[in-house]
């Protein structure tokens, strides 16, 4: 509050006198009272700046202070240190203290440190402060992808660029060693196990009868230039090949053409899909969770639709991938037509979700392991045998008996809604309590629960492998949560904002920025937005993009910090969050790589015979060849665009001469406008339930790491090559690294040559040039 003027100079004696009593002291008090009290007036915005100017520091003052040392004391001045630098103090591994002002303790308002204009330079400290290399480290990451704005590079084989996208901020041979952890920790299981996988093959027309979803007669196709596209019918387990440009190629053999991925009908819905971590340059393995058409089908009877019970059948196919060298020595997708290597059928219900040991297994390695979510509600271990040969021709196999089942507690409607990978032996499950429980493989049984939420959990991701027991859940309705599962008591902390989660697949972790993107609340719901929050400043969400429609699943890269964005509008978005991440004052751009539409075949012309050829599974429509759209906060543009309204009627007013000009200009602004309607409320377009894109994963081998697969609900799924190859003379050098030459070396060099093309080192400050060494990367 705002003290009197005759009180301002006053300090009360520590030496008080207890001989007078009360009337006394009151006396001398009446007297000495100041005349120009009485017309003392407080003003509240007055009051406000006299409190911030009397402002001390609580720790050095004290409420009895005597008036000979005030008089001594000369006037403390504000610090005028930046609110964004770190204190150098205090180590940066040092968790921050909850602020003690009863002023600042909001719950839905984040207080620390870190803000939102915070230079590149001190967020680097607090982001990765436990690492003492780590200005280095995220400067080796700036020089491998921030000239890349939309698609990751195609980094050069057995390079010491592609080791340090594989490994991030782990150690050099932190793959090797986790191999040979593997290696014993199989043995070890071998030997101790007491029941051992079960399983017996079957034929192909079994499988296909009772397990594997089929789908009849063909589905259209429009593939090619916008402006010439043409039908292709495709059938399940056909597949149509493509360019790098996207053009479908209709001749083999051409060799002209470069190969850019495939388009494969699998016949049925995509649940959900992940590519086999295998290292070295072989076939590329994608297992899929696919379930019939008939599970999501409309049924004005509620009756005739299937119920859970009835469906017990359920299958996880693994498509292999070829791969081939070109004349210039780049892996490319092969022109073969992808297979069907093998199928894993069973009666535990329809896959719901399913997840490959994250552990990276070499070509010696003959056993894989798979964990799938069943319809019973029990999460199931499977080995998946990779013996030599093996993938060359198809295999169907009926399981009787996983390698493990992790059953969720025995209470009442009590499920397992999600899971994910801690490690080889440890696997975290979310549960429709809200609690979360570990389960050790082996031996396998619960190692511990803790309630997290108060509604069901939708999803969960661990930080592996830079914090594997650093995991994040979403639940139906709440607060995005991060628990530290060393300490789940005690080390826990959420956002403010809730939200409303009613699906799995919308939360992604990145270990190069070690930190989560997920789906964030919009205030209009014909677009979604998506944010990243940073594991070290939590509560603290930074906007990464909007794009139309709602957000169906996200997948960030393994070896590189890009982003995968699939919507209900069949649209498949890509954005490099370390570029969004680095800077807020460049403009960044995200892409979309294609758009799907799909549209079912008209009742009666199902029913009635016509003479007109009639697809049975309706036409789909694939679009490419988009331009990259600004990537602008919805919010930021919709108060620029008012100003701007506003400060054009002002100029209007006093400037009558010039409105003429004034709404030509805008016009102009309008069109702009009209080019980015996706940033702003717009009309709402309600597709059909199989245009959606249902699934989207990032390959997660260091070689093939730009590979990426996109399912549609359609039954369509689309593998597509998306680096962006180095066109110089010598493909080793990139971004002034090269394979051969030292890394300091190169950068040294592209620094003299007098390379401006680095806008980022702005970010990172003016005293970056004097605190970080660039040439020390070792």
């Amino acid at each position: 509050m705002r003290l009197r003027k005759s009180n301002q100079g006053k300090r009360f004696d520590s030496l008080l006198s207890f001989d007078l009593s009360d009337g006394e002291q009151s006396a001398p008090a009446q007297e000495e009272r100041n005349p120009s009290d009485e017309e003392f007036v407080v003003y509240p915005q007055q009051q406000l700046v006299d409190q911030d100017e009397l402002d001390v520091d609580p720790q050095d003052s004290s409420g009895f202070e005597s008036l000979s040392e005030k008089q001594s004391e000369p006037r403390r001045k504000k610090k005028s240190r930046r609110s964004w630098a770190p204190n150098d103090t205090k180590p940066l591994g040092e968790v921050q203290p909850y602020p003690t002002d009863p002023a600042q303790k909001w719950t839905r308002t984040y207080v620390g440190p870190v803000k939102r204009w915070t230079r590149l330079f001190f967020l680097v400290d607090y982001w990765f402060g436990e690492r003492d290399d780590r200005r280095e480290v995220f400067y080796y990451f700036m020089n491998l992808w921030w000239k890349f704005e939309v698609l990751p590079p195609k980094l050069p084989l057995d390079s010491h660029q592609l080791e340090r996208a594989q490994d991030g901020w782990m150690p050099d041979n932190f793959t090797r060693d986790l191999e040979d952890k593997f290696r014993r920790w199989y043995q070890r299981y071998l030997s101790i196990r007491t029941m051992s996988q079960e399983s017996t093959l079957i034929d192909r027309a079994k499988a296909f009868r009772w397990f594997i979803p089929q789908a009849e007669g063909n589905m259209t196709l429009l593939l090619g230039h916008v402006s010439n596209q043409k039908e292709y019918p495709i059938s399940q387990g056909q597949s149509i090949p493509f360019s790098d440009s996207g053009i479908p190629i209709e001749d083999e053999g051409n060799q002209d053409a470069q190969s850019g991925g495939w388009v494969l009908d699998v016949g049925g819905i995509v649940l959900s899909m992940g590519w086999a971590p295998i290292k070295g340059q072989v076939d590329q393995l994608l297992a899929m969770a696919v379930i019939p058409y008939s599970d999501q089908a409309f049924y004005k009877d509620l009756k005739d639709a299937p119920k859970t019970p009835e469906l017990k059948e359920g299958t996880i196919q693994i498509w292999k991938f070829g791969a081939e060298k070109d004349d210039k020595g780049v892996v490319r997708p092969a022109r073969s037509s992808p297979k069907l290597a093998h199928a894993f059928c069973f009666h535990w219900g329809r896959v719901l979700r399913m997840q490959w040991c994250p552990v990276p297994l070499t070509t010696q390695e003959h056993v894989a392991l798979l964990a799938a979510l069943c319809g019973d509600g029990k999460l199931r271990i499977v080995e998946i045998g990779r013996a030599p040969g093996s993938d060359e021709k198809e295999t169907f196999e009926e399981l009787q008996q996983p390698m493990a089942t992790i059953e969720p507690p025995k209470e009442y409607t009590l499920e397992i809604n999600c899971f994910t990978w801690i490690n080889m032996n440890r696997i975290a499950v979310g549960l429709s309590d809200g609690s979360v429980a570990v389960w050790s493989l082996s031996p396998c049984q619960q190692l511990h629960r803790h309630p997290v939420h108060s509604s069901p959990i939708m999803d969960i991701v661990s930080g592996y492998p830079s914090k594997p027991f650093l995991v994040a859940t979403m639940p139906m309705g709440g607060v995005f949560t991060v628990t530290d599962l060393n300490r789940p008591t005690a080390e826990k902390t959420y956002h403010g904002n809730p939200v409303v989660s009613l699906q799995p697949n919308v939360l992604a972790w990145s270990d190069h920025l070690r930190g989560f993107a997920s789906i964030w609340p919009t205030s209009f719901p014909g677009t979604s937005t998506v944010s990243f929050v940073q594991s070290r400043v939590f509560p603290l969400s930074r906007h990464i993009c909007t794009v139309e429609g709602q957000t169906t699943c996200l997948a960030f890269g393994t070896c590189h910090p890009f982003l995968l964005i699939g919507s209900s509008d069949g649209s498949v978005w890509v954005i490099n969050v370390l570029r969004k991440m680095s800077s807020h004052r460049d403009k960044t751009h995200k892409l979309k790589l294609f758009q799907h539409e799909y549209c079912s075949p008209q009742p009666s012309a199902m029913e009635n015979d016509v003479e007109e050829q009639v697809s049975d599974r309706g036409a789909c429509r694939i679009l490419h060849g988009f331009l990259p759209q600004i990537n602008i906060h919805p919010l930021g543009m919709r108060v620029a665009k008012e100003s701007r309204v506003k400060r054009a009627r002002g100029e209007k007013k006093a400037e009558k001469r010039k409105s003429q000009k004034l709404d030509e200009e805008a016009g102009e602004q309008e069109e702009i406008d009209d080019d980015n309607f996706t940033m702003v409320p717009g009309p709402i377009t309600i597709h059909e339930p199989l245009t959606r894109i249902t699934a989207v994963s990032w390959n997660p081998n260091a070689e093939f790491s730009w590979w990426a697969a996109a399912a549609m609900g359609s039954g369509l799924v689309r593998v597509m090559d998306l680096g962006i190859e180095d066109t110089r003379k010598n493909s080793g050098e990139r971004d002034g690294q090269s394979g051969a030459a030292e890394p300091e070396d190169s950068v040294m060099r592209e620094v003299d040559d007098g390379d401006h093309s680095l806008p980022y080192e702005e970010e990172m400050g003016e005293e970056s040039d004097d605190d970080i060494d660039m040439t020390a990367y070792d």
